[in-house]
């Protein structure tokens, strides 16, 4: 077929492929109805950037295809993975890229999974480093058919690939109306160029008609072709065959012979011309349809009961008339032949071959995931190797990251049906599949139907451990409680002592269900002493001690301190972010905040060499829950960005990365921006508290709507909040600040009682736990109800009491607190020090209204403060100083890009700012810069 029709499309191509050579990389979306040209367009632009000098790699979408995991992918990068030495193969797996290695076979796969978000990271930068050699070419032809893990991918790369010298190219075809097509959910949010491909108009009709049958083919021959294929070149040239096989001339008076061709009298057409080559060649097309793409000639001739020879002899026959492309592979000129050829067979038989295919290839010595597509096309038939080939694929493919098609294994694994012993068991991975894939209510029946199979105590134990922490994350907590409550009871009664990692698995669902501390903790509390430390099960349970004191104040914080410290120590354990996550709660609550931030920083750093994007972005979260509580607001500022940058929207991440986002912008003196997260993120209506650590949204929430001054709305939030935590025992006002907010609205609205009653509460709770940074709160909150001198004294507390503490921003409150209830008493001058020192520490914890508050203050004292500035590092915004003080730590872009799961442009930007806001032009200067004094910390004159 020609491409003068498409001149229009190839140079716009063609300044794509311009701009992904200049850097600039972009997405292309090109949409036809079947038959359209679109692989001619394809390969005119591989073409095209092969001339170019870029590198092209291919990968086309099959019916078959879309159940095979990373199937597109592997067709994308495994013949450039093979061409490269040995020697170079090392340069494509550097740094992240290595997360990679189990798509192609390159790492054994083992009993665990690899996350799925680590996988496609490291697709992303075996890309880049491919790239760093040079421009390149993706393209994906019929993209609609690939499959589930390979749209991941290709979705990921779609956002990111403007800052890699990458033109992506998709094509797909157009959907009928009402049905989705799985490219436009991928791309959801990119905007791609979009190239839509018209039909051939007439001319070019008549210059195929008279290329094809004859150079004097009649006008009116020629328009008869043009409607009756409506200008889709693939119909147009399946027509002119059959005419010409037919031998029928180009003349007016045969254009009847045309009128009357549909799509599916071309595909009649196919037939025919198929079975004119006798029953042989009906077999063979019948068996390449059923292999799919790349079949050999040895496995069609089998599946074809066909002797090689005679196979092969059939296949020169049907490659001479177009009907077949044969080379070292065996397939069909165009998806809609194989169609043809497909859909003739009935349901049956085509399940028929399909079993017969995937039993020679297994005989063949084909890997297990390569005959999945073949057995989910099959009838279940209650045969045992099916299930177990199925078990096997799936648990490679959870091995590659690749849960979607995992879960499609085992339902049909299960559909089979397997043996009676073996079904329990599929059961249990398939409810791990899906759990991975987000669909806890799914996988929750799949373990509930596991654990009725299930007769071992132990096993079945363990499984109401998992269905209860499934139950958890669909909000059904009170189930929850039930089935662990019942794991509890089961194993008590049947072993004179619980297994450690049992014992643990039951605290820890019970804590999250926000079930009492009284209930779980006392089975941990015997066996305390006995504990040694040598094993994750010993520190996992300091870690529940630890934060189940912290939560509760049952013990005074010094106890927490000692208990989390012992769970800290060594190692961290291969999945550490549980373990993290308490035992850093648990430091922090206890103000010992220099700890928490070393554990998490070492959870984080575990969670980057593994690349578990989940785990980093979770831990990223509870960091910047930490930064709030030291006053760090621009560190807990990115901490948060970053952990709703890379939270699933579908899991309880996002709100949660939401929330500490929503404190660290009301910490920063920004209401406005808070608002719209919270509304962007889809918290602003009613949340459930339906595990423990949801009430940072209501706390967040409550507070950002006392700052609006929506007091009922804020009571709204914090009251139950504060009621649900308080049946439950976490009184702690460390762990939860629900009250001091509580307070201030209701004084707010002049219920001064009640007010009065939650900051009495507050401050004898804090008192009782003695963390000196949540009595201080709960002193402040006391001294803005009662006013007057007692409020001096009650201020003066707090201040002496965070002396040296970590908790600047607090100790800052207070000081500014402190000068100001000074200054209303008449005591200007003495008023000055505490607001100095306030606005010095607001200052440098970026507390922009605090630091405005404290300069009002200054001036209305009597005091002459200038006005801080916003230059220097202080006029960076909190990523920009994240990643411009790790490039001043000698971290290369690349080593940063990898670090925070981003872009190495996004890098370059954030430093190229960063430079022009300090005036330097090295990385030398900018570690003077930000050695430095900042210049925007307020200088106070008397």
């Amino acid at each position: 077929m020609t491409l003068l029709e498409r001149a229009d499309e190839v140079s716009r191509i063609g300044a794509l492929l311009s701009r992904a050579r200049a850097g600039h990389g972009g997405v292309l979306l090109t949409l036809g109805a079947a038959g359209m040209g679109k692989t001619a367009l394809l390969s005119a632009t591989r073409d095209e950037a092969v001339r170019r000098g870029m590198l092209a790699l291919w990968a086309g979408g099959g019916e078959l295809e879309g159940d095979l995991a990373f199937g597109i992918v592997r067709q994308l990068f495994e013949p450039r993975l093979r061409a490269v030495p040995s020697g170079q193969r090392a340069e494509l797996w550097d740094g992240a890229a290595g997360l990679a290695r189990p798509v192609f076979g390159d790492t054994p796969v083992g009993e665990g999974s690899a996350t799925m978000g680590a996988v496609v990271h490291g697709l992303y930068w075996l890309c880049a480093n491919l790239a760093d050699h040079g421009p390149l070419l993706l393209a994906v032809d019929d993209a609609h058919w690939a499959d589930e893990a390979s749209l991941r991918f290709l979705s990921h790369l779609a956002r990111r690939v403007t800052d890699l010298p990458v033109l992506l190219v998709l094509a797909t075809r157009l959907t009928a109306p009402g049905r989705a097509n799985p490219v436009d959910r991928a791309l959801s949010g990119v905007r791609p160029e979009n190239l839509d491909l018209l039909p051939l108009s007439d001319v070019a009709v008549a210059e195929l008609v008279r290329r094809r049958l004859s150079p004097a083919a009649d006008d009116l021959f020629c328009r008869a072709c043009a409607l009756a294929t409506g200008g889709n070149p693939f119909l147009l040239t399946e027509v002119l065959s059959g005419l010409r096989a037919d031998g029928v001339r180009p003349v007016a008076a045969e254009a009847h012979r045309i009128t009357g061709l549909t799509p599916a009298t071309v595909s009649r057409s196919v037939l025919a011309r198929l079975a004119r080559h006798g029953p042989d060649a009906v077999r063979l097309g019948r068996a390449i349809a059923v292999l799919g793409p790349a079949a050999s000639l040895a496995h069609v001739a089998e599946l074809a009961d066909l002797t090689p020879a005679r196979a092969a002899d059939r296949v020169d026959a049907l490659a001479h008339e177009g009907l077949v492309a044969a080379g070292p592979a065996i397939e069909f000129p165009h998806p809609l032949v194989r169609t043809a050829v497909y859909m003739d067979m009935t349901e049956t038989v085509r399940g028929v071959m399909h079993k017969r295919a995937a039993r020679l290839l297994d005989a063949g010595g084909v890997p297990p995931e390569r005959l999945v597509p073949h057995l989910l096309a099959t009838a279940p038939e209650g045969d045992p190797w099916t299930s177990r080939v199925l078990r096997v694929a799936a648990s490679g493919d959870l091995a590659r990251g690749a849960p979607e098609s995992a879960a499609a294994c085992l339902e049909r694994a299960l559909a089979e049906p397997p043996p009676p012993a073996l079904r329990g068991a599929l059961l249990v991975e398939f409810g791990r599949a899906l759990g991975m894939l987000n669909r806890p209510a799914e996988a929750a029946d799949a373990l509930q139907e596991a654990l009725d199979l299930t007769v071992d105590l132990p096993h079945r134990v363990r499984l109401t451990i998992k269905l209860g922490m499934l139950m958890v994350m669909t909000g059904n907590g009170a189930r929850a409680v039930q089935l662990f409550g019942q794991a509890h009871e089961a194993i008590a009664a049947a072993e004179p002592g619980t297994p450690m990692d049992v014992l643990v698995d039951i605290s820890l669902g019970r804590l999250t269900a926000i079930e009492p501390a009284a209930r779980w903790r006392p089975p941990l509390d015997v066996v305390a002493s006995r504990l040694h430390g040598n094993t994750t099960d010993d520190r996992m349970a300091w870690a529940l001690l630890a934060f189940g004191a912290a939560a509760t104040a049952d013990s005074p914080c010094s106890e927490v301190v000692r208990l989390a410290t012992r769970a800290a120590s060594g190692p961290l354990p291969p999945e550490p972010w549980v373990l993290v996550n308490l035992a850093s709660a648990a430091l922090t609550i206890a103000d010992d905040l220099p700890s928490g931030f070393d554990l998490l920083d070492r959870g984080i750093e575990a969670a980057r060499r593994c690349g578990d994007v989940a785990a980093f972005g979770y831990l990223s979260m509870l960091r910047s829950h930490t930064a709030l509580y030291a006053g760090h607001l621009l560190d807990a500022e990115a901490d948060a960005w970053a952990a709703l940058r890379l939270a699933r929207p579908e899991t309880q991440d996002t709100p949660l990365a939401a929330a500490v986002l929503v404190e660290a912008l009301l910490d920063r003196g920004d209401p406005s921006a808070a608002q719209r997260i919270l509304v962007e993120q889809g918290i602003e209506g009613d949340q459930p508290l339906s595990m423990l650590i949801a009430h940072f949204v209501h706390v967040a929430r409550g507070r950002l709507r006392l700052r609006q001054g929506r007091y009922r709305d804020a009571l709204a939030d914090l009251l139950p909040c504060g009621e649900a935590l308080g049946a439950a025992g976490y009184v702690n006002p460390s762990f939860a600040q629900w009250r001091p907010p509580a307070a201030l609205a209701h004084l707010a609205l002049g219920e001064t009682d009640d007010a009065r009653r939650l900051a009495a509460e507050e401050l004898e709770l804090a008192r009782a736990f003695q963390a000196p940074r949540s009595i201080a709160l709960a002193l402040r909150t006391t001294a803005a109800i009662e006013g007057g001198g007692p409020a001096i004294e009650l201020l003066r507390e707090a201040v002496t009491l965070l002396e040296g503490s970590p908790a600047e921003l607090e100790h800052a409150r207070a000081l500014v607190d402190h000068g100001s209830a000074l200054r209303r008493a008449g005591h200007r001058r003495d008023a000055q020090a505490p607001l100095r020192r306030g606005l010095d520490l607001a200052t440098r914890c970026a507390a922009q209204a605090l630091a405005r508050r404290a300069t009002e203050e200054l001036i209305t004292a009597g005091a002459r403060p200038r006005r801080a500035r916003l230059t220097g590092p202080q006029a960076l915004t909190a990523s920009e100083l994240r990643i411009a003080n790790m490039a001043a730590g000698d971290s290369t872009n690349r080593d940063i890009a990898e670090a925070l799961f981003v872009t190495r442009r996004t890098v370059e930007l954030h430093l190229s700012n960063t430079y022009r806001k300090l005036g330097v032009r090295s990385r030398r200067e900018l570690r003077q810069a930000l050695s430095q004094e900042p210049p925007a910390r307020a200088r106070i004159e008397s």
